[in-house]
């Protein structure tokens, strides 16, 4: 995906589901940055391609769930499912190269963001 591509498709999402972001986000998504308060999907959104790992919320999430399902519903219906969403990017940390970094999210929203040590 291009940066146009990129671009063009988080306004197109902000336009079309703004109950899925908070105000201030646009501006820093659109930066390719993460911060703490984000949902799942808008870290998604600004940092691009992701590994993850999701521990579903076993009051209320059946065993095996989709972990792709339950992740993008804690934008609009936080539990207590814990997710670590993995990225790869120069934006987040305003870096030359590539920087691997973790955010861990509770409750649907980032807590903590974390640079990798290789």
């Amino acid at each position: 995906m291009t940066t146009d591509e990129r671009v063009n498709y988080i306004k197109k999402m902000f336009h079309e589901n703004p109950e899925l972001f908070k105000n201030n986000s646009l501006s820093l998504i659109l930066q390719g940055i993460i911060e703490t308060g984000m949902t799942p999907f808008e870290a998604k959104l600004a940092g691009g391609a992701f590994a993850y790992k999701v521990i579903a919320d076993p009051s209320r999430w059946p065993e095996h769930s989709d972990p792709l399902k339950v992740m993008w519903t804690q934008s609009l219906l936080p539990d207590n499912t814990k997710i670590w969403m993995t990225f790869k990017n120069t934006t987040q940390f305003s870096s030359k190269s590539d920087c691997i970094f973790q955010v861990y999210f509770v409750y649907g929203r980032a807590a903590k963001i974390e640079k990798m040590k290789i």
